[in-house]
């Protein structure tokens, strides 16, 4: 998994020098083409280097936190960092494939269908600083 992405970083960061070295090989026989050309290819290249390095994300992360596969949008969880911090009764937002997004304050029972109806104060956690994700209650 780690060297998967070491890799992928690798080829993005030689992306750039590789296709300026091409283009200025071939700009002395096709001229400004191969510019447009280069910058064509850089941004496709660059597009599936990115999904590449998500997807490996997503399966690192699903296989450390099995409960975010079943999660949905309001359910109440409780997160613990690291670090030893625990985010107690947090209503889930969002998953992206490192981070999630959860309520920046805990709700109550009377304060559920109010907080669902408008989720105004959010914050992402990173998925590499949580040490458990535990389900509290489902959504409603």
């Amino acid at each position: 998994m780690i060297m998967m992405k070491f890799v992928f970083w690798m080829l993005k960061i030689a992306l750039l020098p590789f296709l300026m070295f091409l283009g200025t090989i071939f700009m002395k026989d096709a001229g400004w083409w191969v510019i447009i050309i280069c910058v064509v290819l850089f941004i496709l290249v660059n597009g599936w280097i990115d999904r590449k390095i998500n997807r490996y994300n997503h399966q690192y992360f699903t296989n450390k936190f099995p409960v975010l596969e079943s999660l949905k949008y309001g359910q109440i969880i409780t997160v613990e960092l690291g670090n030893g911090k625990i985010l107690a009764n947090r209503i889930f937002a969002a998953a992206l494939s490192s981070e999630i997004l959860i309520g920046t304050k805990p709700v109550t029972d009377n304060q559920l269908e109010e907080f669902l109806t408008g989720i105004k104060k959010t914050q992402w956690v990173k998925l590499k600083k949580i040490k458990s994700i535990k389900i509290i209650k489902h959504s409603l």
